[in-house]
């Protein structure tokens, strides 16, 4: 399967997943080939999943204070931390798979597992959109489905600074007791904290992409966003970089 993949981008929270959402929307009108990337935010961000609420999930001050912006995304799940100096994203579109979530997120999860193994670490799946490494965390995934296409984005912790993270969430104390854990750090690894160092960034990206290019088959073209696909991630960069996105949750459905 021929499969294309758009070079590195660093940008913002709301041009990120603009352009995420572009890719999926263009894709839906008819598009042929699986596409995926890898990106970092800049500045570091935090990412809301589409149904959690600002004010129950981080604490807005702390983020101001250190001049982190955050944004909801159109995918479900959990708060992520997007941390310029310690985090890689991955996403890809491709073809609305007919397998139930947990399988297709098992299955376009696979590059980075097999990433992680290389690097010597004894990388698992954890239903249903989890990366462990031991019987901790190291990456999270979340989708949205669109008519015919299906969009998947991640993130890969590699050096992440989990202590800044720990001090912006709004912890449940109770859920963690649950867990087993005392803290949330308890429940969260990076690559450096299982391997005492880390690869760069741009050989992580290397890596990443070399498994996802086996995993499409091994042919991929490299190609640049669209003018299609920068006229609409302009557009939905507005959106999300209003208010009534980021609180209410109030866009153009489709």
């Amino acid at each position: 399967m021929k499969a294309r993949y758009v070079p590195l981008i660093e940008a913002g929270p709301e041009r990120q997943m603009a352009i995420d959402e572009a890719l999926l929307r263009t894709y839906d009108k008819g598009g042929k080939k699986p596409i995926f990337r890898f990106f970092r935010f800049k500045p570091s961000s935090i990412t809301l999943g589409y149904t959690q609420s600002v004010e129950d999930t981080i604490d807005e001050e702390k983020c101001r204070q250190e001049g982190i912006p955050f944004v909801r995304r159109v995918t479900g799940g959990g708060t992520v931390f997007h941390d310029y100096d310690g985090e890689i994203t991955y996403s890809l579109v491709t073809e609305k798979s007919h397998d139930n979530i947990e399988k297709s997120f098992e299955k376009n999860l696979q590059p980075i597992i097999d990433t992680l193994k290389k690097l010597g670490l004894d990388a698992k799946f954890k239903p249903y959109n989890d990366i462990l490494v031991g019987k901790k965390k190291i990456s999270g995934s979340a989708q949205r489905r669109g008519k015919r296409g299906m969009l998947q984005h991640g993130t890969l912790m590699y050096a992440t600074d989990l202590k800044k993270l720990s001090k912006i969430l709004k912890l449940d104390e109770e859920k963690l007791k649950k867990k087993g854990a005392e803290s949330f750090l308890d429940l969260v690894t990076t690559i450096e904290d299982e391997k005492g160092e880390t690869p760069s960034p741009e050989k992580l990206i290397e890596m990443m992409k070399e498994e996802y290019e086996k995993h499409f088959g091994g042919e991929v073209e490299e190609k640049t966003l669209t003018e299609e696909e920068k006229k609409l991630t302009s557009k939905f960069e507005d959106r999300y970089s209003s208010k009534s996105w980021t609180y209410d949750k109030e866009w153009d459905r489709y």
